[in-house]
């Protein structure tokens, strides 16, 4: 009656990793139109030459020299960077320059540095993102010979942003000298450029994407100076803040030090100690969070106090004796050693220093922070709220931002609401409004067009999971040689619907062929995209639990431990992805004979999961193989109460008849039958056995087990 270990971990553990994540290849439809503002108004250029204040560009400052406040001395002493001849060729020859790197790494000073030489007669425009884009873009193409600034870059991509078209039309023209100028956060370039596969790139849509690869070969700055940069630091620069910031050359980055970075995180720290500053700690930690929520205007001072009650109340509340809300934004917006501040006041409101947002070691956004958020954005917001709820994996305020913002007539919200209720574990609905999508996309742009091909790829990853994977692997079958013969055999999203592909083999139980379909991709994603690619690590992961399912249990998990290791490596050991490749080496750890080990593990991935992920379909994964594992271990009873609990939520999560509820349901059964009986078990199986051949077929996996266990 029993069936071998691995399969009944198949529907449950084997889909953990497609419920929350957003494909790339989702945000080609997103960008069909593109809201404009329409402000009015024109820029007056100035010349390059008369721009003076680099920190009004985004340049960090530095600690004043010797107690002066003047500009000159909050900048320290230019070193020139082992990039700078290239940098400074590209702007004179024109052209769209991109420089990312992480905060305070030294991308804005590099280019200003840069611009100040290579075209001082040029006009100069400092573009902002809240400003008419397109008034900007006729401006600029009515221009021979300038210069676009625009700092932090991404903020230009959102809705309403910068177009493709745009920028062709600024720089296009015979006998033209236009350089635009951007710099992007690293994380934030990650997100567009699909580097990093997973829920990250999931908080982008394609119009932007389009516009990042207009600029070729991005110039990536590191954070930590190289040696020839340090030397030339020490040795010709007289300013003493440049000197001594070289000596912590070995852990940060010198432009980092000179920022005041590492010491602003050390007091941010610090203040949350009774009799500190734990007001200004929290106020601080509330601002932080809008930003990593996805809202980057300057936030006011009423909503940070409002927002900061629940953080401050976290840490101790009343017991910190919380100083009064004027030394607390006193403190958090005075500068270290006249340097940057924890908050910079801006335009009426305050906005988190940038170098905090990226830290590794930040917790959770609070779930009362994103439905304040949520109460007060506007739907432009919302939209943008709602990739930030994709990208941590908040799938219920993905779901909410998004419906917001369809409502109110955000066109792309649609589409992403569409995916955001597959990713919140309902994919038949997302199913049904991706199909009308689908056919709207046929009727305007046709079979062929890259953002009809994303809708089909869509459906197909949503019927898997639905279950329906005769239908899914019909439209994958075809879709991959229709995006060969479009996009190319090498395109990134060709190899991306060969690996779903792969997917749909180990999910309709051909674990054999789902492994060579895996091993035939994975040498072409790691020549293509490289070795350290999010796509790659995920075939990777991938491979191994399909290896695990074909019964070569000792190479998965030697396959999934190297894997996990990469993984903590590339993306740290909090990334969602990793979460995952440690569930599936646990529960490998059970299928090869230590439930007793698996349970451990699994107690401690379920532990990160709920802070990491809240509520969410991987975390009721996790509780359905501990739960199992448990019963594995030798205490059916409790296994079987716990399967109870995790059904109930399941049918509230998915719904009753999702194949992950029916997986938990067999599971259930069978410690049911060890606890108390055969019979007991039989009379649970024959019902789930009727319900698995009405939802998911006759030959699905799990009705063919089902039928298996009650024969």
């Amino acid at each position: 009656m029993w069936l071998p270990g691995w399969a009944t971990a198949v529907v449950a553990a084997a889909g953990a990793a497609l419920t929350g994540v957003f494909t790339a290849e989702a945000q080609h439809a997103l960008a069909l139109r593109r809201r404009l503002p329409r402000a009015h108004g024109r820029l007056r250029p100035s010349r390059v030459r008369d721009v003076l204040d680099p920190i009004a560009l985004g340049v960090h400052p530095a600690a004043v020299r010797g107690g002066s406040v003047t500009a000159a001395d909050r900048l320290p002493d230019f070193v020139r960077r082992d990039r700078f001849d290239d940098v400074r060729r590209r702007i004179a020859a024109g052209g769209f320059l991109l420089i990312i790197g992480e905060s305070t790494a030294g991308k804005s000073r590099l280019a200003f540095e840069a611009m100040k030489v290579a075209a001082p007669e040029r006009r100069f425009f400092h573009a902002r993102p809240t400003q008419d884009l397109r008034a900007l873009t006729e401006q600029v193409a009515a221009t021979r010979a300038c210069v676009v600034w625009c700092d932090e870059f991404d903020q230009f991509l959102q809705a309403g942003g910068l177009t493709a078209d745009m920028v062709t039309t600024m720089l296009a023209g015979p006998r033209r000298h236009v350089s635009l100028i951007a710099s992007m956060r690293s994380r934030e370039f990650d997100r567009y450029s699909a580097r990093r596969r997973d829920v990250t790139e999931a908080a982008t849509w394609q119009a932007g994407r389009e516009v990042l690869l207009m600029a070729h070969d991005p110039v990536e700055l590191d954070r930590l100076w190289t040696r020839r940069e340090v030397r030339l630091a020490r040795s010709s620069v007289d300013d003493p803040r440049v000197r001594a910031a070289t000596e912590g050359a070995s852990r940060f980055g010198v432009a980092e030090l000179l920022a005041a970075g590492p010491e602003l995180v050390t007091d941010w720290k610090h203040a949350w100690q009774a009799g500190g500053h734990p007001r200004g700690a929290a106020v601080v930690a509330a601002a932080v969070d809008c930003r990593r929520m996805g809202l980057h205007r300057p936030i006011g001072e009423e909503f940070l106090l409002r927002l900061h009650e629940d953080y401050l109340a976290r840490r101790g509340g009343p017991l910190l004796r919380p100083e009064s809300p004027e030394a607390a934004f006193g403190w958090a917006t005075s500068a270290v050693h006249g340097a940057s501040s924890l908050l910079l006041p801006a335009d009426g409101g305050y906005l988190a220093f940038d170098y905090l947002i990226d830290l590794a070691w930040l917790p959770p956004v609070p779930e009362t922070s994103w439905r304040a958020l949520l109460a007060t954005a506007s739907p432009d917001e919302s939209f943008g709220i709602g990739w930030a709820a994709v990208h941590l994996m908040r799938t219920t305020i993905a779901v909410e931002a998004f419906d917001f913002a369809r409502r109110s007539g955000v066109p792309e919200a649609e589409y992403a609401h569409a995916v955001a209720l597959g990713n919140a574990g309902r994919p038949a609905t997302a199913v049904r409004a991706l199909w009308s999508a689908l056919e709207q996309r046929r009727g305007e742009l046709g079979d062929d067009h890259p953002a009809t091909l994303v809708a089909r790829n869509d459906i197909a990853r949503y019927l898997l999971e639905a279950g329906d994977i005769v239908r899914a692997s019909d439209i994958l079958e075809q879709l991959v040689p229709d995006r060969e013969r479009i996009l190319g055999v090498e395109h990134e999203q060709t190899l991306g619907t060969r690996r779903v592909l792969a997917r749909s083999s180990r999910e309709s139980g051909d674990f054999a062929e789902s492994v060579r379909r895996y091993r035939a991709l994975l040498p072409d994603q790691e020549r293509i995209l490289g070795k350290e690619h999010m796509e790659v690590l995920l075939t990777r992961q991938e491979l191994g639990r399909a290896l695990g399912l074909a019964g070569h249990e000792t190479e998965a998990l030697e396959e999934l431990r190297r894997t996990l290791a990469d993984q903590e490596r590339v993306i740290g050991p909090s990334h969602p992805h990793v979460l995952t490749t440690r569930h599936e080496i646990a529960v490998l750890t059970g299928l090869t004979g230590d439930p007793a080990g698996a349970v451990q593990q699994l107690e401690a991935v379920l532990a990160d999961q709920e802070l990491i992920l809240g509520r969410h379909s991987r975390a009721l994964s996790t509780r359905h193989q501990l739960a199992r594992f448990i019963g594995e271990a030798g205490d059916p009873g409790t296994a079987a109460r716990r399967l109870a609990c995790v059904i109930a939520e399941q049918q509230e999560l998915h719904g009753p008849h999702h194949p992950r509820t029916l997986a938990t349901r067999f599971d259930h059964a069978r410690m049911v039958g060890l606890s108390t009986g055969r019979d007991s078990a039989l009379t649970l199986l024959a019902a789930l056995a009727e319900e698995c051949r009405r939802e998911l077929g006759d030959a699905h996996p799990l009705t063919l087990r089902v039928n298996t266990a009650t024969s």
